[in-house]
């Protein structure tokens, strides 16, 4: 898959039992649809900082990309801005098609610190369910 945001190949890399695509050139991350609720299951944070440790960042050619950015997985589908997040807005782009997403550099690291900090408020089962359904449906 081609990185919507620079053009360069997208790498598949594993990350506990998700397997996220990033660009090595600009650092952004594919998920497909659902993965990000598999990482944040999975409790583990600086997913990005890991990833940098692990495979580095070997140089990615990029190519000339004109007009809006474009889902990798479906082509020629337009990806449209959005903001997802518990407790912090973080911008994201989706397809609207097969619902991946596309995550420039550090934002999939804060997606995840959100959820941390939205599960460290002390609040009863029934306002954090609330609240999760209230992000879930501004989040589509």
């Amino acid at each position: 898959m081609q990185c919507p945001k620079c053009g360069a190949m997208l790498t598949a890399l594993s990350v506990e039992d998700v397997t996220v695509d990033k660009c090595q050139s600009c650092d952004g991350i594919w998920l497909e649809h659902g993965e990000l609720e598999k990482l944040r299951e999975t409790g583990v944070q600086g997913i990005e900082k890991q990833l940098e440790e692990e495979y580095g960042n070997p140089a990615a050619p990029m190519l000339a990309l004109e007009g809006y950015l474009r889902c990798p997985h479906c082509v020629e589908i337009g990806l449209r801005t959005n903001y997802v997040s518990y407790m912090q807005p973080v911008k994201m782009d989706h397809c609207i098609q097969c619902f991946g997403m596309w995550l420039d550099k550090n934002e999939l690291d804060k997606l995840l610190e959100d959820k941390k900090q939205l599960d460290n408020v002390k609040v009863d089962k029934g306002m954090r369910a609330m609240l999760a359904g209230i992000a879930k449906r501004f989040s589509k």
